[in-house]
């Protein structure tokens, strides 16, 4: 039963990909803005609840406005950007830490 769980939270994360669009035009940077800090902070949200698979969806919509919007000049963008993939990677260590968690209770649970 777990491999068909799996399955079915893989089939849900790609289809996030197919349906995240951006919601704003790409040279309205202000709306870029504001629709990015509100994706944030829904990711946010989604992984402070243990939502998982919400976070790397709203992580796709994410990754789909930021191709989208217009870039702020150079050093901004680079710095937004490292801050970006700092929070991302953030995001991931968790993500493993949790299916570490998991991963340790399997084994210790006897098979029946």
């Amino acid at each position: 039963m777990p491999i068909r769980s799996c399955i079915l939270a893989l089939l849900m994360f790609l289809s996030g990909f197919a349906m995240a669009q951006p919601a704003v035009k790409a040279a309205d940077t202000a709306a870029c803005a504001a629709e990015k800090a509100d994706l944030e902070k829904r990711i946010a949200e989604a992984q402070s609840k243990g939502r998982m698979l919400q976070r790397r969806e709203l992580a796709a919509q994410l990754a789909v406005l930021q191709a989208g919007c217009k870039p702020l000049d150079g050093d901004q963008s680079r710095a937004a950007r490292i801050a970006s993939l700092e929070k991302e990677i953030g995001a991931l260590r968790a993500d493993l830490a949790e299916a570490e968690r998991q991963l340790r209770i399997l084994k210790d649970t006897p098979s029946r």
